[in-house]
């Protein structure tokens, strides 16, 4: 593998579909040394040698549900036969036809060809086994969906086996019976006995935006294993190339892609690419290009001014500006202007046919289905305005067709769910939007979770099959625990190239709160997304990628604080696809900061097989990270806790760190490394995304050392900390803890700032004050009108007249009185099974009892709690518990039983593994909390055991939601 500047290691990737040519055509190049004819590791690959029945070489392993034979019929041009595959019955898994081991040398690398034919499109596939002795230790799949003959080809390690087998694998499902598929002229050789033509850049394209540039480089020719794509660039004028990530080559496009970040604005720069091939004696020309990044300033050609006050008709634009003259619409100078079309037009703002449009600093509200709609439009930008209210509520109805879940869902007046609303729609033929420092918040409508299937709900900007190369820069886009978001930012359909950011387009500086299911979905076509300094919280999942049809995509210095939906549960931060596309590309994931109460990170989430992925300097404070696909993962010099690496393979994290981060201050939302962090100077340079830090090495995570307490940064410098206010209030008591955000806005942000915030139960005062560059305190607490104990999520934002904004997360706690907790320590308690364990230094108390090591043993133990409670009412269950890892979500469960009722399955919040905490019992896909009805008197619950290994060191049963401290 060959080692790139500044330690970046190139992922394994096997380059398939190579254009094979016949020998002793004009411009071929032979690698090998001699002429002589190629080592041929397959008998029989033309299937023309027969004994009786039987296939010479092969054995057909699904005899009874299929039949093979030579069909001289039926052939790719220019072969006279083909091997045909009769499917008779149906039966599980694949059926195959399989060739007979072929002895290698471990570390070749070895190059497939051959064709393949289906008249049941997604039928079958070519497949590679790899043995080390009589062991298994890889397979790698060839597949292509088409009815019409296809050549397949693959160049793969071997890696440390010693013989290999090829199958030729069908779908023997009911679907696929009287179905046949054709296989033809299969040869395994050698790599380095290829016979092919020097590749060559026939076209350089570079895409830009305000801080990046997209690269695409076509490629004639053959590519191979040994070939290297590279890129460096400079602004125009200078003389040193400076190098850049490597690029990513794709076969089924034939292109090489990458990335170059953390550019500057309006700056012109030049570009160069080129091909490194061992095998080849001439060097390969490179090619170069020129391109300017975006300007934020822009060439005004017409200004409209709303009315003042509010309007309450739509605006529809149907002029357009030109590249050297925008038209730009904005709010009436003397009285701010409001667009309020509340239920009367499908959308506030419509922008369908035009180009090189600004919609400045309007508040905009309502919109049945969305508030803008950007469709057939480029060159458009959305800037500073605010935007709430749209969308429809719908009527939460039990529905008869289970594709989502088994409901019920809020549908709308025809009977479908309400979902794919947004508070800016980027549609059909969209380019080129930039949608910048909004405040996106407050939709009318309330997403479902996952406790009801598939969440369906609005989202705050939605991206549905537009042309791509956008920016979704620095703003707030937020949601609420009674108005939450289905995604935070959504793709319309995640299977298509441009179901979601398809392309060239930048996700940078947002605040994204409240979602049900991702906080972003990136998913689709990915060629050259970038996801950066964005901070997402209180989500079910992080960041999408599944699947990544084509790829590269960044994700990098991020901060996602994954702590549930809103029952509490969480799922993946980072959320990553498998193979159900053929090739997909692959997800770089660099310095990302991530406290996840779930897993950190996980795979084959669009496809069971594997999907490239290269993470470096990531901080997963908590969450595990499961890759089941083994191959094609390349994880290091990321920080970890510990036993959270599943499976734990020697080959990765060799230079990872192994630790408990505590950071400065996580309640007050400052993730900033803690003093003496072990993050601190173990990080790798990489090219283009850390190439400034200071110290020995770049540290870990998102937020260097020597950082200010502000993330993610924003150039225009308006400021509210800390990032996490914390509130409390005991009912029918003098208890009060408010809290203090320190507001700063620069002169240039505008006049006035004013606090706003969409949950009722929060305060605040004062809630306006000058922009003026000097602190201001604003006081927060918990309107004295609530009455519910429990946990309380919100959040509050700071905009100035300017449109400029800034949002803190609010956490609060509303007490009972006397919430009257009881206390059982778990060894204390009688109980079946379990076993005491005396010595654990990361335990908060000890002794304490852990599920036996087996499902079956653990389904057979027991804890009993007997407690006498004073008054009937409603009472709730506490368990001081922890999931250990590796794979800590196959001990995260466990059962609880009241009394004499049925046991009912309590599917455990925090599972990062190792991590002790408190929780409360829940229903699976019922009720969170769980609710428990006693009557005054002595009662029991039995903890039962469910999955192994599960730790239990301490109950509570209490009157209050709220959990011990």
């Amino acid at each position: 593998m060959n080692r790139l500047q500044d330690g970046f290691r190139a992922p394994r990737r096997c380059y398939n579909q190579w254009l094979v040519m016949l020998a002793g055509l004009l411009g071929l190049i032979f690698v090998s040394a001699s002429t002589a004819a190629a080592v041929e590791y397959v008998h029989n690959g033309q299937f023309t040698a027969w004994d009786g029945d039987t296939v010479s070489g092969w054995q057909l392993a699904s005899s009874g549900r299929a039949s093979i034979r030579l069909d001289p019929a039926e052939a790719p041009r220019g072969l006279s036969s083909s091997l045909r595959i009769d499917i008779a019955g149906a039966g599980s898994g694949l059926g195959q036809v399989v060739s007979s081991k072929a002895a290698v040398e471990p570390g070749s690398i070895l190059y497939l060809k051959g064709w393949m034919k289906s008249d049941n499109a997604a039928g079958g596939m070519i497949q590679v086994k790899l043995y080390q002795g009589r062991k298994e230790i890889k397979r790698i799949n060839i597949s292509e969906r088409s009815g019409n003959w296809l050549e397949l080809d693959r160049e793969f390690e071997v890696g440390e086996a010693d013989s290999f087998q090829v199958l030729l694998r069908y779908k023997q499902s009911e679907s696929s019976v009287g179905h046949s598929l054709w296989f033809a002229d299969l040869s395994v050789i050698p790599a380095s006995e290829r016979v092919r033509t020097a590749p060559s850049i026939v076209n350089l394209a570079a895409v830009s935006t305000f801080s990046s540039i997209g690269l695409y480089a076509d490629v004639s020719g053959d590519m191979s294993q040994f070939t290297r794509g590279h890129s460096a660039y400079r602004k125009k004028g200078e003389s040193v190339w400076r190098a850049s990530l490597p690029m990513q080559w794709q076969a089924k496009t034939k292109q090489l892609r990458s990335s170059l970040l953390n550019l500057e604005a309006d700056t012109e720069y030049q570009i160069k690419t080129w091909l490194e091939d061992p095998s080849l004696k001439e060097a390969i020309a490179p090619a170069y290009t020129t391109v300017r990044t975006w300007t934020y300033e822009l060439p005004i050609a017409k200004t409209i001014y709303l009315p003042a006050g509010e309007s309450t008709e739509p605006l529809v634009i149907t002029e357009s500006g030109s590249a050297d003259g925008w038209i730009r619409y904005t709010s009436d100078p003397t009285r701010h202007s409001t667009l309020n079309v509340d239920k009367r037009a499908t959308h506030a703002v419509v922008l369908k046919g035009v180009h090189h449009v600004i919609l400045d600093n309007l508040t905009i509200v309502g919109g049945i289905k969305d508030s803008v709609l950007i469709e057939d439009s480029t060159d458009i930008r959305i800037l500073r305005c605010d935007i709430s209210s749209w969308g429809q509520v719908g009527t939460f109805t039990e529905m008869e067709n289970k594709r989502w879940g088994r409901g019920p869902f809020f549908v709308d007046e025809a009977g479908k769910p309400v979902n794919l609303q947004g508070g800016v729609r980027v549609s059909v033929g969209a380019e080129r939007v930039v949608i910048a420092d909004n405040y996106i918040h407050n939709p009318r409508g309330h997403a479902t979770s996952w406790q009801y299937g598939h969440p369906h709900g609005p989202t705050s900007i939605i991206l549905f099959n537009s042309e791509g190369n956008h920016v979704i820069r620095n703003n707030s886009l937020i949601g609420s625990e009674s108005h939450r978001f289905n995604d935070t930012i959504e793709g319309a359909y995640n299977d298509k190239p441009k179901g979601g950011p398809y392309r060239d387009t930048d996700f940078e500086g947002n605040i994204m709160f409240f979602s049900n299911d991702d906080g972003v979905e990136l998913d689709g076509g990915q060629m050259n997304i970038r996801f950066f300094n964005n901070w997402i919280q209180s989500s079910y999942c992080g960041v999408s990628t599944a699947p990544t049809i084509f790829g590269p995509s960044y994700i990098f210095n991020n901060l996602i604080v994954l702590e549930g939906d809103e029952r509490g549960m969480t799922n993946f931060a980072l959320k990553v696809g498998g193979d159900k596309v053929q090739d997909p590309g692959i997800n770089y994931f660099f310095h990302n900061t991530i406290y996840s109460h779930g897993r950190g990170l996980r795979g084959s989430n669009w496809g069971s097989g594997p999907t490239p992925i290269f993470t470096r300097n990531n901080l997963f404070a908590a969450g595990d990270l499961m890759w089941p696909q083994k191959s094609k993962g390349d994880f290091d010099y990321d920080m970890l806790r510990p036993d959270s690496m599943d499976p734990p393979l020697p080959q990765w994290q060799q230079n990872g760190v192994v630790g408990v981060e505590s950071f400065k201050n996580r309640a007050a939302g400052d993730y900033r490394l803690s003093k003496n962090s072990l993050a601190i100077d173990r990080g790798l340079k990489l090219l283009t995304v850390n190439e400034d830090f200071s110290g020995e090495a770049p540290d870990i995570g998102a937020i260097p050392v020597g950082a200010g307490p502000e993330f993610p940064v924003r150039a225009e410098g308006v400021s509210l900390l800390p990032l996490q206010a914390q509130l409390e209030l005991t009912l029918n008591g003098a208890a009060v803890q408010t809290d203090t955000l320190y507001v700063r806005a620069p002169v240039a942000t505008g006049k006035r700032w004013r606090v706003m915030s969409d949950d009722a139960w929060l305060q605040y005062e004062p809630n306006t004050g000058p922009c003026d560059g000097e602190l201001h305190a604003v006081t927060l607490s918990i309107h004295p009108d609530v009455k519910r104990d429990g946990y309380y999520q919100g959040a509050v934002t700071v905009r100035t007249d300017a449109g400029y904004n800034r949002t803190s997360f609010v956490k609060a706690k509303v007490r009972l009185a006397a919430p009257d907790y009881q206390y059982f320590n778990a060894v204390d308690m009688e109980q079946v099974g379990m076993t005491v364990v005396a010595a654990d230094p990361q335990a908060p108390q000890l002794p304490y009892l852990q599920a036996p090591d087996t499902r079956d043993a653990a389904s057979k133990a027991s804890i009993r709690i007997d407690f006498e409670v004073p008054d009937s009412g409603t009472y709730y269950l506490h368990g001081l518990i922890a999931v250990p890892g590796p794979n800590a979500p196959a001990h995260d469960s466990c059962y609880v039983q009241v009394n004499d009722g049925e046991p009912k399955y309590w599917d455990l919040g925090v599972s990062a593994p190792g991590l002790w905490s408190w929780q409360t019992a829940s229903i699976m896909n019922e009720a969170y909390p769980r609710e428990i009805e006693l009557a005054a008197g002595k009662h029991t619950i039995y903890i039962r055991g469910r999955e192994n290994f599960t730790k239990f060191a301490r109950f509570a049963i209490s009157r209050t939601r709220l959990l011990p401290e």
